[in-house]
């Protein structure tokens, strides 16, 4: 899918932070358990410690470490009050602009937040913003969806959940729905949940727990996504003069990478 500048973002503003402002009580009850390589890599954190992450949710990933300081951003003021609700240290803003002095983070993590980036210069762009508040010797860990669901004959959790939640007739891919994304005048196909996915560029339903729904009815919003490639991630990382792969892995569905900022 090829958007300029103002289409990619407006694409993001209708179908990933409207959404996200929308359905971020339901979507943190949804987002509780911790990935456990995430886990891992923020475990290497040393005593005082300034970890950074950029897209936290609804901060599942602060740890009650008081040697350490960490510190969280998102897009969403709804997801950040939940935070600042827990008392943690997070603030709003967008990825691609990180209100962060340079060369001052330790370990960074940004989880599920790349795939929302509508074009390939955004993603770049973020990343790029990701190793510039990063330390010389600080490294990063960045997680996106993957478009392989099932590799080595393994299914992704995502699909396994699928088997568990819906009947088998429903676990095949719908390969004609589309919707027409007015505003920017392009049309993206809509993802059926817990199905391999077909497309690259996509709209994932997202149905509202209908108790959060008090007066009205129950509602699906649809969010943006780019599914990767297995290399991609990996190429774009690559382009940063100053930063080295150091893991690049498949973890459940997911492309996976630790890149490390070398130099100033």
């Amino acid at each position: 899918m090829s958007l300029n500048e103002n289409n990619a973002s407006e694409l993001e503003l209708q179908h990933v932070h409207d959404v996200y402002e929308n359905i971020a009580s339901h979507f943190s009850e949804t987002r509780q358990k911790p990935w456990p390589n995430v886990v891992k890599f923020l475990s290497k954190s040393k005593p005082g410690a300034i970890v950074l992450d950029v897209g936290c949710g609804n901060a599942k990933y602060f740890t009650n470490t008081s040697d350490i300081f960490q510190l969280g951003c998102d897009r969403s003021t709804q997801l950040a009050q939940i935070c600042k609700n827990l008392n943690h240290q997070v603030f709003n803003c967008d990825c691609l602009q990180l209100p962060i002095r340079s060369n001052c983070i330790d370990l960074c993590i940004s989880i599920a937040v790349l795939h929302h980036l509508a074009t390939s210069d955004r993603r770049l762009k973020a990343l790029k913003e990701i190793n510039r508040v990063l330390a010389v010797g600080g490294q990063a860990l960045v997680y996106v969806w993957a478009k392989e669901q099932c590799r080595n004959q393994n299914l992704s959790t995502y699909l396994k959940q699928g088997k568990v939640n819906k009947p088998k007739a429903e676990s095949t891919p719908e390969l004609n729905k589309e919707f027409h994304v007015e505003s920017i005048d392009v049309n993206l196909p809509i993802h059926t949940n817990r199905s391999n996915f077909v497309h690259n560029d996509l709209l994932v339903p997202w149905k509202l727990n209908q108790k959060k729904e008090q007066q009205n009815e129950s509602k699906t919003h649809l969010r943006y996504y780019h599914v990767f490639e297995e290399s991609e991630l990996k190429l774009l990382c690559e382009q940063i003069y100053n930063c080295k792969v150091i893991d690049y892995y498949y973890d459940q569905g997911n492309w996976c990478v630790i890149f490390e900022k070398i130099t100033i």
